[in-house]
């Protein structure tokens, strides 16, 4: 498996976390009390989930592509040189 095969699995999963937030913020107007706190805590930590994997996903496909705009910040390339 390459690179970005794994990390189109990672956004695949990352679609299937999307579909359950969905799902679950749908209940939320129909709860209160406890299961309203327990479903909100459920969902952040999905939440956090679906960005995490979203993320992963997308840096395992750009692995090898070619960095975008322009020159990387290197600031001791431009500092001067001591004797």
């Amino acid at each position: 498996m390459t690179l970005r095969q794994l990390g189109e699995e990672y956004l695949k999963q990352a679609e299937v976390l999307s579909t359950l937030i969905d799902g679950y913020s749908a209940q939320i107007k129909d709860l209160s009390g406890i299961k309203l706190y327990e479903l909100n805590s459920r969902l952040i930590i999905l939440k956090e989930m679906e960005r995490d994997t979203r993320i992963t996903g997308r840096q395992l496909v750009e692995y090898y592509e070619k960095p975008q705009g322009g020159r990387r910040y290197r600031r001791h390339e431009n500092s001067r040189t001591y004797r």
